[in-house]
């Protein structure tokens, strides 16, 4: 899945949320935040999600109930709601540009070149 370089964050939603989160539980959860962004939904794999949250199998265990409410697990995957619409609006918003942008390129280019072939005089 290839995720735009950039991930939109909102420090008042954050901490709306997540007062109750202990430091190393912030720590996993933003990491955690960030793999989903990138990679996608995450694997309900203890080792896996402890690896990608920076935790050994201990820690880990101790933080993985308070962490896993901030995510639907289903099917074999935690998926965190906020990230895939913000995801599927960063696609869409990209989308959008990029078709603005190559519209643009062909009314440019299309005026420019239409534009040389009136000033070229015609070969006798």
């Amino acid at each position: 899945m290839s995720a735009t370089p950039w991930m939109p964050f909102y420090p008042a939603d954050y901490l709306a949320d997540t007062r109750r989160l202990t430091t190393e539980q912030h720590g996993a959860y933003l990491l955690l935040l960030m793999d989903s962004w990138s990679s996608g939904a995450l694997p309900d794999d203890d080792a896996v999600l402890a690896r990608v949250a920076g935790l050994d199998a201990e820690s880990w265990a101790r933080a993985r109930q308070a962490l896993a409410g901030y995510f639907e697990i289903a099917n074999g995957k935690w998926v965190h709601a906020r990230i895939e619409r913000e995801r599927e609006h960063a696609q869409a918003y990209a989308q959008a540009s990029s078709d603005r942008a190559k519209k643009a390129a062909v009314s440019r280019w299309g005026k420019k070149k239409a534009e040389e072939s009136a000033e070229k005089p015609a070969n006798p």
